[in-house]
């Protein structure tokens, strides 16, 4: 089973996963990180010479890649919702935790990035009004694919991490209650 890790860029997903990985000994797959190794070039290069749709369509079949029996920790680009096919593989892997921050903790945590030299394709102009826009039209997304919301923004990494596992924790008690 996958534990899943959905929400918009800046919301710790690299991070907590990392954490929840060695809290839950097992295996974590970066998906952005599994993009550049199967295609052999950085996100923002394949934005740029593919478009989004492009990168999309590598991300799902990175994603398709991934053994579906698998038991993996899966920290997912903050787009990945946008592509109903990957949300469903989501779905049907495992549970997935949306990592919630508001906006202006976002934007802190992805100035920061930035200026530390993180290739964001989608931030690339510096329209701080786009970005939360497109977080606000990507916020139903989240809500609908995840069976779980955890906020980043009031804990430590290593809190959020163990929020999650007990949230996955309660998803398979959940299954194993219902016998699916």
């Amino acid at each position: 089973m996958w534990i899943s890790l959905i929400g918009f860029m800046g919301s710790g997903k690299s991070t907590v996963a990392s954490l929840l990985g060695e809290r839950a000994l097992l295996p974590v797959v970066d998906l952005d990180r599994e993009i550049v190794r199967r295609e052999g070039a950085g996100i923002g290069e394949l934005f740029r010479s593919r478009g989004e749709t492009g990168f999309r369509a590598a991300e799902l079949a990175a994603l398709n890649a991934l053994a579906p029996d698998a038991d993996l920790v899966v920290a997912c680009g903050g787009g990945l919702v946008t592509t109903p096919a990957a949300v469903a593989r989501l779905r049907a892997s495992g549970c997935v935790i949306w990592l919630d921050a508001p906006w202006e903790t976002l934007q802190t945590r992805l100035a920061a990035a930035a200026a530390a030299g993180d290739d964001r394709p989608l931030l690339a102009a510096g329209d701080w009004e786009a970005a939360r826009a497109l977080d606000g039209a990507r916020r139903p997304l989240y809500a609908r694919a995840a069976d779980f919301r955890v906020r980043t923004d009031q804990t430590a990494p290593e809190v959020t991490a163990r929020r999650a596992l007990t949230r996955h924790v309660a998803w398979q008690r959940q299954r194993a209650a219902v016998g699916t």
